[in-house]
């Protein structure tokens, strides 16, 4: 009996982190988010679901290229996707069968032409479907097993994922050709991700031609998840409202504040450097810590945590710039949240 409800739990968690995980994929589709973002919890569900070593989603695209989004844990256990386009011989989505199937890897992909995957031997066992939406195939999605062994009730879960993945991705497809001029989040009233993205890029345009300098702050919100769990997803989106309007009140007038993902933000401080975003980001992170949002008494504080990126030290392009303040935003995570952490540094630079 004891068995029997462990198992019963376990499955009770996988359908708990499905169903959590198209709620942050709606989210990331309706703010504008790139594919890559939207990408990363449906491979991670899916490795989570199968146990897998790995996931990666194939995207047919028009001609001779496709787009592959791979993801893979690394150090602490955090999902790093990336997103390469390749030349379509490289993967092999016109075989097999329209369901669900169960092959190894040398049958689904060429690993002579994916670098990325030679650690892998061709003979892995791979579990792959199809993205079908409409009659229309999209690419599949394959999980990259540790064994040949798949219980019925996860490889069903996975069946299901697969399905909705392809109409999420449709749909972001879809949303992204007809997104209207609006260059704001209609919850937080913070710049959306195209804004992000394009103000970036003018940025290092305006700071290479003045020799000057800009940084970035990346904001995450601390415990929202728990939050969530215990008061729902509709009470924590009104706490990512309060949050930005916190935010806001810290910055000045020629910053923006941008909305990145479904809990993250990018303050852009023009004509900055790295220790007067610092100061600014420290001076946001006690505000928050300050703020009293509902609920905290059940779930405990709310805080964030910071990574500062700073042109062109951190970065000359703006993938670069995003990615350095990521990871700074990373050790600032991994060290115990509710810090700021400058991009480079083995220290953070709050004091608390």
């Amino acid at each position: 009996m004891a068995k029997s409800t462990q198992i019963e739990k376990s499955l009770s968690e996988i359908l708990d982190l499905v169903f959590s995980t198209f709620i942050e994929v709606t989210g990331l589709i309706t703010t504008g988010a790139s594919m890559t973002r939207i990408v990363s919890p449906l491979l991670m569900c899916s490795r989570e679901v199968l146990s897998g070593e790995a996931a990666f989603i194939v995207m047919e695209k028009a001609g001779v290229k496709a787009l592959i989004c791979y993801g893979q844990p690394s150090r602490g256990g955090r999902q790093v996707v990336k997103a390469v386009e390749v030349d379509a011989s490289a993967v092999k989505t016109g075989s097999g069968s329209r369901r669900t199937s169960l092959t190894t890897l040398g049958k689904v992909v060429n690993l002579r032409k994916l670098t990325w995957l030679r650690t892998y031997p061709s003979s892995q066992p791979v579990a792959a479907a199809k993205l079908r939406t409409d009659h229309t195939s999209l690419g599949m999605i394959c999980v990259i097993l540790s064994g040949e062994t798949i219980p019925r009730e996860r490889l069903r879960l996975f069946k299901v994922l697969a399905r909705e993945t392809g109409v999420a991705l449709k749909t972001a497809r879809e949303y992204e050709r007809t997104q209207t001029l609006s260059i704001t989040d209609g919850l937080t009233g913070a710049y959306n991700y195209r804004f992000l993205i394009d103000a970036i890029r003018k940025e290092i345009g305006r700071s290479e031609r003045f020799n000057d300098n800009f940084s970035l702050i990346m904001i995450d919100v601390d415990g929202l998840k728990e939050y969530n769990d215990v008061h729902g997803h509709l009470k924590g989106s009104g706490v990512i409202k309060q949050l930005a309007k916190v935010v806001s009140q810290c910055l000045r007038k020629i910053d923006m504040l941008c909305k990145y993902g479904g809990d993250e933000f990018v303050a852009i401080l023009p004509r900055t450097t790295k220790m007067g975003a610092a100061l600014a980001a420290e001076r946001i992170r006690q505000a928050i810590e300050r703020h009293r949002f509902p609920g905290e008494s059940l779930t405990g504080k709310i805080t964030a945590s910071m990574g500062i990126a700073t042109y062109p030290e951190d970065g000359k392009a703006v993938q670069k710039l995003i990615n350095s303040a990521d990871k700074a935003l990373y050790r600032a995570k991994r060290h115990g949240r509710n810090q700021v952490w400058l991009s480079g540094e083995r220290k953070p630079y709050s004091k608390n």
